[in-house]
């Protein structure tokens, strides 16, 4: 920002006539698209104060393509008069801005609570400046709007027909109507957060988005979500705690991304499936389903899956159900329980031949887990890069897990360990944790790198994974790092 202010201050001191007439002002001697790039960081209010200076800096200040009106919610609007005032100014504003383009524009408007009769008017000004935003071609829209319980919004119908539009996002704790499937439109982003909306909106995205690569629902309120495009790429629902969807049905040939959040207290009536033969990455975390299908996944890169059983069912049967459709992925990273669950279930019949990279995160490499890791890592044989992540604010009132030594993992004869090269190991209660770290580093004659995070009470560890690596057959680089205290 220095630069930008040195360039205001210059012209600000040639408009106040504080310079030598041989000064030039450098700033109107910028290519527009130059000048128009510095302004697209600058606050309205700013920008306003810079269209003072000359004409050079009000026909910029006109045609400048980026707008964000987002600073205003601490903005004094204690009177009618003071609020009337401000709309007004923003609407002289778009107004001399006439048709010149709009290419990138921001509302963050939070709402007076106060006479209905001001509300809105309020609302409708903001209205206003969207029909006036899509009347200049404006290409990305982000609305961030904080409405009272009682006031009803519906967005204009003009959105959904704007041509230009590529990015819309909608953050705003109102429902949200469906455009008519008519429209079409040729959004290419969609992020829509805080909304409650219907099964229209999913169908008018699948008929009238034929445009759309991204579609990001956050904290969305639907009952069901049935999603078919040609041209999406990348979809996330989030929603951290429960909600109330109860059908998860997507069908995209071109998905490469998919990141779900998904938590419920019941199991009964739901279901998740979707059709994505060229998926890359896949993130799912939340409660696992009696009734999911997520195909075979050829293509997946990296698959993170922390999966808890609902509430109301202590299941895990389809646990290995999820493990054989992303058994084609290269990074495979799992919670503890899912990790357990295969203890459960019995042996790991797949292969994953093709996972390179394997993390767990769990409270920590207990008595209960290690028979279940071994069953994991047994069909594991090209794994190079192990990582185990433990979380000592869980486990440190549980009883100390001692019950494999190193010896216990050499009479597995795990594939595995001729072609792990690195591996990081995070030290809990017990001793599993060591035992495995010394057994790596007397067997994995590949192994490059170690890295051992331990707790302050834990230093006498060090002096033993010395002595094992004095023993090792490889020349591994350990690295001791003390975990931060949380």
């Amino acid at each position: 920002m220095e630069p930008k202010s040195k360039l205001l201050a210059t012209t600000s001191s040639q408009a106040q006539g504080a310079c030598p007439d041989h000064m030039k002002d450098r700033f109107s001697d910028l290519p527009d698209e130059v000048a128009h790039q510095i302004l697209s960081s600058v606050s309205i209010l700013d920008l306003t104060r810079f269209g003072t200076l000359s004409k050079k800096c009000r026909e910029l200040y006109l045609s400048t393509p980026s707008l964000n009106f987002d600073e205003f919610n601490n903005w004094n609007k204690s009177s009618y008069a003071k609020q009337f005032k401000l709309l007004s100014s923003l609407d002289r504003f778009l107004v001399r801005r006439r048709e010149n383009k709009i290419q990138c524009f921001r509302i963050c408007w939070s709402l007076s609570y106060g006479k209905a009769a001001s509300l809105y008017n309020e609302l409708y000004r903001v209205v206003t400046w969207i029909h006036m935003a899509v009347r200049c071609n404006v290409e990305v829209l982000d609305l961030e709007l904080r409405i009272p319980d009682t006031t009803r919004l519906e967005l204009p119908s003009c959105i959904f027909l704007c041509g230009s539009l590529r990015s819309l996002s909608v953050h705003c704790n109102k429902i949200l109507t469906a455009p008519s499937l008519v429209s079409s439109t040729n959004l290419q982003y969609l992020k829509l957060t805080n909304v409650t909306v219907d099964e229209g909106l999913c169908k008018w995205i699948s008929c009238s988005c034929k445009c759309i690569k991204e579609l990001h629902l956050e904290h969305v309120e639907v009952e069901n979500i049935t999603m078919e495009s040609s041209s999406l790429e990348s979809f996330s629902f989030v929603f951290p705690s429960y909600c109330g969807l109860c059908h998860l049905n997507i069908s995209c040939e071109k998905l490469e991304d998919i990141h779900i959040e998904w938590r419920f207290a019941s199991t009964s009536s739901r279901s998740f499936k979707f059709f994505a033969p060229n998926l890359k990455y896949l993130k799912w975390i939340g409660n696992l389903l009696n009734n999911q299908n997520l195909g075979k996944l050829m293509c997946l890169e990296k698959a993170e899956i922390f999966l808890k059983h609902g509430v109301d069912n202590n299941d895990f049967s389809n646990v290995l159900e999820v493990l054989c459709s992303v058994c084609r992925a290269k990074v495979l990273i799992l919670s503890g329980e899912m990790t357990k669950a295969l203890m459960r279930e019995g042996p790991v019949s797949t292969p994953f031949d093709d996972i390179s990279y394997l993390g767990m995160h769990i409270e920590s490499l207990d008595d209960n887990i290690v028979p279940a890791m071994v069953s994991l890592l047994r069909g594991m044989p090209n794994l190079k890069t192990l990582y185990i992540k433990s979380d000592p604010s869980i486990f440190i009132h549980k009883p100390e897990a001692c019950g494999f030594n190193k010896e216990f993992w050499k009479s597995q004869n795990l594939a595995f360990i001729d072609q792990l090269k690195e591996a990081t190991i995070e030290l809990s209660n017990g001793n599993n944790e060591l035992e495995l770290a010394r057994y790596m580093l007397e067997d994995a004659k590949n192994l490059k790198k170690m890295v051992l995070l331990y707790s302050p009470q834990q230093s006498t560890h060090i002096r033993v994974v010395n002595e094992s690596r004095m023993n090792s057959v490889a020349t591994a680089r350990v690295v001791f790092q003390e975990k931060q205290r949380k």
